[in-house]
């Protein structure tokens, strides 16, 4: 197997082909592993890190990509060297792209990070599906070698199989929240003509970043057109490829509420969905994100991932969630393998044994924050 690296945006655009070609075959395919999800991303958030994609070749055939990068970060007393995913709070799953059989590709991958990458410190991997395939493989391998890692929790993101008709979805709603649907759809029906949605797959964003500049999330900075590179990563999304679906929802003819979602491989990914806060009364985002789901499971959407955090309004839809974790992966350095030491035996063996102790630990920090002050 023969290990190549991509560190620049040139390279990164020949590779498209062959990865996309890779993923469609992958043993996990989602569009946050896509080629054109990547560049976006890169191209918005990559300032400040360096680029290092490793892929595996067996002959002539892409077999298995990192989408990596290098950054710094402060830990254990000093600035580290930290390998990441390309991923960010804006990435909704991560992961390496590897076919059905991963072990051979993912142990040349790893030979080659302890062997002959830039040193490093740490490897972080978030957020990573805790049921796939690639990500049990990887821990399998790293517990095989006795490599330091540790595993926190992460997203926690729910998701809904669609059923064939707007009828089947409901029922599978809970009786509280469909009366509470029902309702607010009857309020918004008396409004008539003048309330309706559109359904747009054009890659023209100006609607919808007009409505997120006046909504909830554009106040705590991270609506879609909170900065300019929020703006210019939605935009590239938008026009990389044919997933767009793009819901308005228009009272009197004003645009008042979106949802920006991609179609992918028959499931349907929520990515953002925002009103303006002066129509909050009308539930306009409810109103919509129904209309969306009404639309998909009629055209044969096969599932709808609400991504992010399981909030309540989306356990509202469906309280089975898709269980994310965050890997970390220590090198072999002294200090760092004492930190990964306490982190993740010594502190949960004080949990479990002596629960009194972490107690009276936790009792503590009020009383200390209220000295600091």
């Amino acid at each position: 197997m023969r290990i190549q690296v991509c560190g620049s945006t040139e390279q990164l655009a020949q590779l498209r082909g062959p990865w996309n070609a890779l993923l469609a075959r992958a043993a996990e395919n989602t569009p946050f592993l896509t080629h054109e999800w990547i560049t976006a991303w890169w191209r918005a958030f990559g300032s400040g890190s360096s680029m290092y994609v490793i892929t595996a070749w067996q002959d002539a055939e892409l077999v298995a990509v990192a989408p990596l990068a290098y950054t710094k970060q402060h830990m254990v007393g000093a600035t580290r060297s930290v390998l990441t995913f390309m991923a960010n709070e804006y990435s909704n799953r991560a992961n390496f792209i590897v076919s059905h059989a991963p072990r051979a590709a993912l142990e040349a991958i790893l030979d080659h990070l302890l062997t002959s990458a830039p040193p490093w410190d740490v490897l972080q991997m978030e957020p990573v599906d805790e049921d796939s395939p690639v990500t049990q493989a990887f821990l399998k391998i790293l517990a095989d070698r006795s490599q330091a890692f540790g595993i926190e929790d992460s997203l926690r993101s729910p998701y809904l199989p669609l059923p064939a008709t707007w009828a089947g979805l409901k029922e599978g709603l809970s009786p509280s929240f469909r009366k509470t649907l029902d309702r607010k759809l009857r309020k918004s029906r008396q409004l008539g003509a003048s309330l309706r949605v559109r359904f747009l797959t054009d890659p023209d964003l100006s609607e919808a970043f007009d409505i997120a500049t006046q909504t909830w999330q554009h106040a705590r900075g991270t609506s879609i057109a909170s900065t300019a590179c929020l703006r210019q990563f939605y935009s590239e999304l938008a026009g990389a490829r044919n997933w767009l679906q793009l819901a308005i929802l228009e009272l009197d003819g004003k645009p008042i509420s979106f949802e920006y979602d991609l179609l992918y491989e028959r499931v349907l990914y929520n990515l953002k969905l925002g009103y303006r806060s002066q129509f909050a009364a009308l539930s306009p985002g409810l109103v919509l994100q129904a209309a969306v789901l009404q639309h998909a499971a009629e055209d044969g959407v096969h599932q709808y991932d609400l991504l992010g955090s399981d909030d309540g309004y989306k356990l509202h839809w469906s309280r089975t969630v898709r269980i994310h974790r965050r890997v970390v992966v220590f090198n072999h350095q002294l200090l760092l393998r004492v930190a990964h030491l306490v982190r993740w035996r010594v502190k949960p063996f004080l949990k479990a044994h002596f629960p009194l102790l972490v107690a009276f630990k936790r009792a503590l920090r009020p009383l200390s924050a209220g000295a600091d002050r």
